[in-house]
């Protein structure tokens, strides 16, 4: 009885499978058409809170929830991965069913993608980096889906070596796709992985000694500003329409005002937004980002009261004992 019951439980579930594979084709054959048509979809700057209308404003609302399931699909295919790996190093003994995975991997990629061009027509997020995410982006999310369906088709013609190669394929170029633009993503939000090797954090605390002739705004407060702010407003990425990448863009000031008012520290925004509460909106960096230390705080209170100089160096510039020690703290004399 009980091998009866178990034969008759597998024809049911191979049933439910066969009448549930031409909805599933159809609608991932239009999901894929929808994700390759989305770019043309909408304009840069429409989702803008301080412009948009209502639309707009629901658009912007979807892209704060990008970061709830852009790890979603992220760890599911790499589940599925671990598992066919399982598959290969057991030689076939261990028999993982790995399409429910792929079907969750699909839908929580669709989702991460259409939150993720919602953030992006917000308008904070602009240049080379952040197309190329938004390329991987949409190559990973067709490729999950093609994946899922030829899985789906190799379920049901088990026999059929092409469909089994062609999953493989899929699988692995899924998994490539996901790579790029998970490093992609990664830069965006906290640059550049490889800036944080140990030889080259050396070699830059090697190079920044404390002389005379040291470039204040060269070497010293821009590579503060290039490690706790420019990543949200550089090049690549332009938050509140403001950039600090270059001395030139911080005296432009941004959307919320001032940014750099050189020997007014009430009026730039480069300071005061250091001083705000933790949990204030404006507060800079934002409470879930990496702080200033007081030394670095210190520094760029007495450059922007000293004026803000941006060729000038440390002999030019008068200064207490108080900033020598920041400074050699800073700078890791």
């Amino acid at each position: 009885m009980a091998k009866s019951s178990d034969i008759d439980q597998l024809s049911g579930r191979r049933l439910l499978q066969q009448k549930l594979y031409l909805p599933c084709l159809t609608l991932g054959s239009v999901v894929i058409l929808a994700v390759i048509f989305m770019p043309f979809i909408g304009q840069v700057g429409m989702a803008n809170p301080k412009t948009a209308q209502t639309i707009g404003l629901w658009v912007h609302f979807l892209g704060g929830l990008h970061p709830v399931f852009l790890h979603l699909p992220i760890g599911a295919l790499t589940l599925v991965l671990v598992m066919e790996f399982l598959r290969c190093l057991s030689r076939g003994k261990y028999k993982p069913q790995t399409t429910i995975g792929l079907f969750f991997t699909a839908v929580t990629g669709v989702l991460a993608l259409i939150f993720g061009y919602c953030l992006y027509l917000t308008g904070d997020f602009e240049g080379e980096l952040i197309e190329e995410h938004k390329r991987d982006g949409i190559i990973f999310t067709v490729f999950v889906i093609l994946t899922f369906l030829v899985k789906y088709t190799t379920d049901l013609h088990p026999n059929k070596k092409k469909w089994k190669a062609l999953y493989v394929f899929l699988l692995l170029a899924s998994g490539g796709a996901m790579i790029g633009a998970g490093h992609h993503g990664g830069e965006i939000t906290h640059g550049n992985p490889l800036d944080s090797l140990p030889s080259k954090i050396l070699a830059a605390r090697k190079s920044h000694t404390l002389d005379e002739n040291l470039v204040i705004y060269t070497e010293l407060i821009h590579p503060i500003l290039e490690e706790k702010c420019i990543s949200c407003h550089g090049s690549k990425k332009k938050k509140s329409g403001l950039r600090m990448d270059t001395y030139r863009h911080m005296l432009a000031g941004g959307d919320e005002g001032e940014c750099l008012v050189p020997g007014d520290l009430k009026k730039s925004g480069l300071i005061t937004t250091l001083h705000l509460p933790l949990d204030d909106d404006l507060r800079m960096p934002p409470q879930d980002k990496p702080q200033l230390t007081n030394d670095e705080i210190k520094l760029l209170e007495w450059w922007v009261k000293a004026g803000a100089p941006e060729t000038s160096t440390l002999g030019e510039i008068e200064r207490s004992a108080e900033i020598d020690k920041a400074l050699e703290s800073t700078l890791g004399n």
